[in-house]
């Protein structure tokens, strides 16, 4: 059965158990291992008894588990053991010799090595007998003389006649133990609050750290030697180091000396192991003299990146944590361009990077603790990458700083948007289904398209109402792995301010529907940050009538491989895709590229004379109709051979529209390779306007390069020669020939007896010659 200890000392609220059980040791006058006997728990290594001795430390105390739980689990920081061994009262002790003249007894305080100046004579305390040279015992130590205690124990001389001791610091060394006997109430004064009692705990360690380091460096602390205490002169020179002017506002800091020998070598980290558990103010002035050794990610954690230093505040809980659950899976668009307006970035990697740079300062995870607090997960490696190259830039250093101070506004500003809630929604909602696709689009004018304008519409919804990243979003939203994100792109740059307004309306819907009363989309406004001077530009000072031209000058061009429509545009105004897209998105173009559509835009008409369509009512109207004459389609596809897309091409329609038109009115579809459509594409104008032989000669698939192989032959004399110019074989080539001999109605040369060469051309090749170079030079000449 544990014992009961003599006296209960209450633990002061929010208290750490360290603190605590090192003050009720020295209460005591035992030291902590003794204590840890006495109450029947292991003492082991710093820091002692665990929380599964909470129960017999409380028997043994008169506390209450409760008590003794609430200790361990105090959000406070304990001071290192090195700073608790300069707190605890030594064996040999310190004195005054005008107290002992005035018939005062020795004081506890002497024992302290906190305590090195009398406060009622003005003296520095005196450390050694001035005969023997002997460091009397503390009063707690048996004095084994019956001499007066004012005498030495060791040569009893009388210790009251020792002469002042000189260090020259006059009065500097009275304030300095003024502070040290200032914090000291406050850190166990009872009335004080939680807060103050912290502060004063934080001052008093960073005193400690300080003067030990003045004292014995590094080699002498990390050993442990707890009995070659601080000098008086130490103590002093340590109280003008931590209230000097804050070294933001100077060149150097003065404690920078005595951090630097600290460290064993160059690359080290951060806060050397010597000066681990500092309060915040000195964790950041030693970080700050450290700032040009720092890795982008260690100056934002760190905050050495304000022009100020700022001291991380004490916080239950690490601030990235709470950080986390109130930020979007990336950082705002607007504030990605204006960090770096540049395409060399990929705007969803980079966008994510810094989302995770938001959790970084003040806060003690390392990198992959703190990816992992975002739901997308970054790679930490990934996240130190990116901040490396955003650093190494020009405006490296101010685009870090303004990470720094955004991520700490957000700490204390209200966030009206609970992003976590809308992940949840979007998760649990389907965000828009075909027939509310449908109607949106009819009602903005536009054909609804193919089931992958739906899911990219849904995608759009879940970008708008998250603001997360589609490459980590849920399966339903996720762009599929290996496709091109250029597809959503274009289609969000591509719809009118008509779809726009209708999606944006849907989406309204759907959080009034959930009960959720916010705005649908914000960011934070650039006051909350101090720069003024952004490494990139303001997109929301962009007029947007530059990007609507470049941008309906790129759709005008066509399509073909690879084409990026956004992308060419930005390269021709000058800034990046990421600028061009984020100001389309907020003042969407006025009519989409691709065709207006109602159920029945394309209508029959009787021809009226000239063309076999009409355009009402005008061609650039996003409603337009289309007026086509089935007769006269029937002639274009029939009888001349137009391919349907040429067609669609020349009307201005969409040519899957002219597929269904045509299927409607009963006109038959041609089978794929059978001789009968004319590729227009090799020459200029209509049909119509091509002379026969030529005519005939351009049916069927690869009919360009038939017309090319015969004008080779021409240049040669045997088709032996000619398949060695064109690199196929003779088969091959006489093959082709038969098939244009067909098309054009009869031989094009006189035939000799085998194996001799080819004859002279007859007058239908010599005729189908003369078309050919005729026509097709002159369009590939035009």
């Amino acid at each position: 059965m544990t014992r009961r200890l003599p006296f209960t000392l209450t633990p002061l609220p929010a208290e750490p158990f360290g603190l605590w059980w090192h003050t009720y040791a020295v209460r005591l006058g035992v030291t902590r291992t003794e204590l840890a006997h006495a109450t029947g728990v292991p003492a082991g290594p710093p820091p002692g008894p665990g929380p599964e001795h909470a129960a017999a430390i409380a028997a043994a105390t008169g506390l209450t588990d409760s008590q003794v739980a609430g200790m361990f689990a105090s959000h406070r920081v304990c001071p290192p053991e090195l700073v608790l061994r300069v707190w605890t009262p030594q064996p040999v002790s310190r004195f005054c010799p005008g107290c002992l003249s005035d018939g005062l007894s020795w004081r506890p305080a002497w024992a302290l090595p906190l305590t090195f100046q009398c406060m009622v004579h003005h003296a520095p305390l005196a450390e050694r007998c001035p005969a023997c040279e002997q460091t009397p015992p503390s009063p707690a130590t048996p004095i084994r003389t019956t001499q007066s205690p004012s005498s030495c124990p060791s040569c009893s001389h009388d210790l009251t006649t020792t002469a002042p001791q000189h260090t020259g610091l006059g009065d500097q060394i009275t304030a300095a133990q003024k502070v040290i006997t200032t914090a000291l109430e406050r850190m166990r004064d009872p009335a004080a609050t939680a807060e103050n009692r912290e502060e004063a705990q934080d001052e008093l360690t960073d005193l400690t750290l300080i003067a030990v380091h003045l004292s014995h460096g590094e080699t002498a602390q990390t050993r442990g030697n707890a009995r070659q205490m601080p000098t008086a002169a130490a103590w002093t020179a340590a109280v003008g180091l931590l209230v000097a002017p804050d070294p933001s506002l100077s060149r150097q800091d003065p404690l920078g000396p005595v951090v630097a020998g600290s460290f064993r070598r160059r690359l080290s980290r951060t806060i050397p192991a010597s000066w681990h558990g500092s309060g915040p103010t000195l964790i950041a002035r030693i970080a700050r003299g450290r700032e040009k050794n720092l890795t982008p990610i260690e100056r934002i954690r760190y905050a050495t990146t304000l022009p100020v230093t700022t001291p991380r505040p004490r916080r239950l809980t690490d601030p990235a944590q709470a950080r986390a659950a109130r930020l979007p899976d990336q950082l705002w668009p607007a504030w990605a361009i204006r960090l770096t307006d540049d395409d060399s970035y990929d705007g969803s990697v980079f966008r994510s990077a810094m989302a995770a740079a938001l959790l970084l300062p003040h806060s003690d995870l390392p990198l992959p603790e703190i990816t992992d607090l975002l739901p997308h997960q970054p790679d930490a490696n990934g996240v130190a990458h990116q901040l490396r190259r955003l650093a190494a830039t020009p405006a490296g250093d101010t685009a870090l700083q303004i990470l720094t101070e955004l991520a700490l506004a957000i700490d204390d500003a209200e966030i009206p948007i609970d992003y976590a809630r809308r992940r949840h929604l979007v998760a649990h909602t389907k965000l828009i289904d075909k027939p509310t696709w449908t109607r949106l689009c009819r009602q903005a004018g536009l054909h609804k398209g193919r089931a992958r304008r739906l899911d990219l519409a849904a995608r759009y919804l879940y970008e708008t109402l998250t603001g997360g990243n589609l490459a980590t979003a849920p399966h339903s939203y996720r762009l599929p792995t290996g496709a091109p994100r250029i597809d959503y792109i274009e289609f969000c740059a591509a719809m009118p301010a008509s779809l726009v307004t209708a999606l944006i309306a849907h989406a309204e819907n759907l959080l009034n529907a959930a009960g959720i009363d916010e705005p649908l989309s914000w960011q934070p406004p650039t006051e909350w940050v101090t720069v003024t001077s952004w490494p990139g530009a303001d997109p929301d000072r962009t007029e947007p009538a530059p990007i609507h031209h470049a941008i309906r000058e790129q759709w005008a061009r066509g399509v073909h491989n690879h084409w990026a429509p956004t992308r060419d545009a930005a390269h021709a105004l000058g800034i990046s895709s990421h600028h061009l897209r984020y100001v389309l998105r907020r003042h969407p173009v006025t009519h989409a590229p691709y065709p207006a559509g109602r159920p029945k835009t394309l209508l029959a008409m009787t021809a009226e004379g000239g063309l076999g369509y009409r355009i009402d009512p005008h061609p650039d109207d996003p409603h337009r109709v289309y007026y086509i004459d089935p007769a006269w389609l029937r002639e274009q596809y029939i009888t001349w051979g137009r391919t349907l897309a040429h067609i669609a091409s020349e009307i201005g329609c969409h040519s899957g529209s002219l597929r269904r038109f045509a299927e409607h009115h009963a006109i038959p579809r041609r089978s794929p390779g059978n001789g009968t459509c004319i590729h227009t594409d090799v020459v200029t104008g209509h049909p119509s306007h091509l002379p026969d032989p030529l005519r005939k000669a351009l049916r069927g698939q690869r009919s360009r390069d038939r017309l090319d192989r015969f004008l080779v032959i021409i240049e040669h004399r045997s088709l032996g020669q000619a398949a060695t110019t064109v690199h196929t074989t003779q088969p091959a080539l006489t093959s082709q020939l038969h098939v244009l001999e067909r098309a054009c109605g009869g031989p094009l040369f006189h035939r000799r007896p085998v194996p001799q060469p080819l004859g002279p051309l007859t007058p239908l090749g010599e005729q189908l010659c003369q078309q050919a170079h005729d026509y097709l030079n002159q369009t590939s000449s035009g």
